[in-house]
C-alpha cells in the first residue's frame, strides 16, 4: 500500500494558480445533495465539496472518517497558530473534506454537450435501524443458528392479534439484542436514485493552492481516471494553468 502524502495540509492555504479542471462522463453521474430526501435526485453539475472529494479520491486520499476526525482537529489546532480562519465543510454528510480551503470555483460551472438524458433508476441502500421490528424484517439473511430461534418468535408475533404491525414485541427485542452478532449490520432498501447520462464534458474554472494544483496535476498525468458523485460514476480528468 502506497503511502499517503499529507503534508499540504501542514501549510496555510494561498490561492495564486488560476486553472481549469475538465471532466469528461465516461457513466452516467448521480450527483445527490447533501440531505436526499426519499428521492436521490441528482445536480445538474458538482458542488464544491463535490469536487473535493474527486480531488482527495484522484491523490488516493482513501482516508476512514474517524482518521479524518482526527485530520481535521490537528489542522484546526494548526491554523489557529497560524492564524488563519477554519471551517470543517462537515455538513450533511458523513464524509469530511480534507482540502476545501486549497480551492475555489471562481465561476459557473460550464456543461458542454451534445445530447443529455435523465434516467431513474432502482438503487439498493444501505440502511441501519436500532428497533428490531424494522431491522430484522428488513434483512434478507442471517447466520444459520437464528433460523429456528427466529421462525419460532416471528410465529409468536404473527400470532398476536393486539399488537399492530409498527409496535415493538418484547420476545423479538429481546432475541435481537442477545444475537445482535448474528444478523447482517445493514439491510437493503430499495430507494430511487436519479442519474444524468451527459454526452459532453464539464469545464470549471478553478483558484488553486501551488501544491494542490501540481500534486492533480502530477497525478493527472500518470491517471485520469476518477469517479464523481458516487462509485458508479466513472469520468475522466484534465487540468490545465490558465
Amino acid at each position: 500500500m502506497s503511502r499517503i502524502d499529507l503534508s499540504i495540509l501542514k501549510s496555510a492555504p494561498h490561492l495564486t494558480v488560476n486553472a481549469e479542471l475538465v471532466i469528461e462522463p465516461l457513466a452516467p453521474l448521480s450527483m445527490v445533495s447533501e440531505l436526499p430526501g426519499s428521492f436521490y435526485k441528482s445536480m445538474k453539475s458538482p458542488s464544491k465539496k463535490m469536487v473535493c472529494g474527486l480531488i482527495e479520491n484522484v491523490l488516493g486520499w482513501h482516508i476512514d472518517w474517524k482518521d479524518r476526525k482526527v485530520i481535521q482537529d490537528e489542522v484546526k489546532k494548526m491554523r489557529q497558530k497560524q492564524k488563519c480562519k477554519f471551517t470543517t465543510f462537515a455538513y450533511g454528510s458523513t464524509y469530511i473534506p480534507l482540502l476545501m480551503d486549497y480551492f475555489n470555483v471562481t465561476g459557473d460551472i460550464r456543461i458542454n454537450f451534445s445530447e443529455i438524458c435523465f434516467i431513474d433508476d432502482l438503487w439498493s441502500r444501505s440502511y441501519r435501524r436500532a428497533d428490531s421490528n424494522k431491522h430484522i424484517n428488513g434483512c434478507r439473511y442471517m447466520d444459520i443458528s437464528m433460523v429456528q430461534k427466529w421462525e419460532k418468535i416471528k410465529n409468536a408475533v404473527d400470532k398476536d392479534e393486539k399488537r399492530t404491525s409498527k409496535e415493538k414485541n418484547v420476545l423479538l427485542d429481546k432475541l435481537f439484542t442477545r444475537y445482535i452478532g448474528k444478523f447482517p449490520k445493514y439491510y437493503s432498501t430499495p430507494t430511487i436514485r436519479e442519474y444524468i447520462d451527459l454526452r459532453g464534458r464539464y469545464v470549471i474554472p478553478l483558484l488553486m493552492d501551488v501544491k494542490l494544483f501540481d500534486s492533480l496535476n502530477n497525478e493527472i498525468n500518470m491517471n485520469n481516471i476518477g469517479y464523481l458523485g458516487n462509485s458508479e460514476g466513472w469520468i475522466n480528468l484534465k487540468i490545465k494553468k490558465l
